[in-house]
């Protein structure tokens, strides 16, 4: 209300507590009505920000135990590695034992062959005689195989002397067997059936080989048999 004396326009103070009053309801509506129309923001895009925390929980939820699952297949995983590498050691193991059992069982089949056709030799022999000779290389140089049988119903123990003579050439010219550089030391050997007799020959540098000459005595029994010697050219077997 305004009152008029004159010039003099006199107003109506307010008192400083109600000026600060509406100051702060002003802006208490100023916040809330910014809220309001946040959350009203909010509420039209979709946002529910209780839905959000929910959401926030679970997800740190699956995190945990994705991460437990994680360290779970990290332990199963290095555990199946473990028994794999187990399992590749005793398969190269038992890979071994079996390929050692193979040639074990060829070899004891071989020696079964073998003893089958020299007792078979043996039976058919009339006298002592010389089964087989063969020359096999050998790390250090040459060796000698030679099987000697007699006769199976004889069924006694006899001993013999076996003479080895190398021939061949000797600095262009041929040499004899009885050139001692070229015979092996002679073997003695005893034996009931049958004997395998395996030694070295130690050959001069300087002398080309041609064959062997094999010479065995028992008392007045003689068995001689001349052998070619194996071709170098192929690597042949070895023994």
């Amino acid at each position: 209300m305004v009152n008029h004396i004159g010039d003099l326009v006199v107003r109506r103070r307010v008192a400083p507590a109600v000026r600060y009053g509406l100051i702060a309801a002003g802006v208490a509506l100023v916040v809330l009505g910014g809220a309001g129309l946040f959350w009203w923001g909010e509420s039209a895009a979709g946002y529910d920000v209780g839905h959000a925390a929910r959401d926030e929980v679970r997800a740190h939820a699956r995190i945990a135990h994705l991460r437990h699952e994680v360290k779970r297949l990290s332990a199963q995983l290095a555990m199946s590695k473990r028994l794999l590498q187990s399992g590749n050691v005793a398969y190269a193991a038992l890979s071994s034992a079996l390929k050692k059992s193979d040639e074990r069982r060829m070899h004891l089949k071989e020696r079964l062959g073998f003893y089958k056709t020299v007792l078979g030799a043996s039976k058919t022999a009339k006298r002592l005689e010389i089964d087989g000779f063969r020359v096999v290389r050998a790390a250090s140089g040459w060796r000698y195989h030679l099987v000697l049988v007699q006769p199976f119903a004889a069924n006694r123990w006899i001993s013999a002397r076996v003479h080895l003579a190398v021939q061949g050439q000797s600095a262009g010219r041929s040499s004899g067997a009885s050139a001692t550089s070229l015979v092996d030391v002679p073997r003695e050997v005893h034996f009931k059936y049958f004997d395998e007799v395996r030694g070295p020959l130690n050959l001069p540098a300087n002398v080309i080989p041609q064959k062997v000459v094999v010479r065995v005595v028992s008392g007045g029994q003689v068995a001689t048999h001349s052998y070619p010697w194996p071709d170098p050219t192929p690597p042949g077997p070895r023994e």
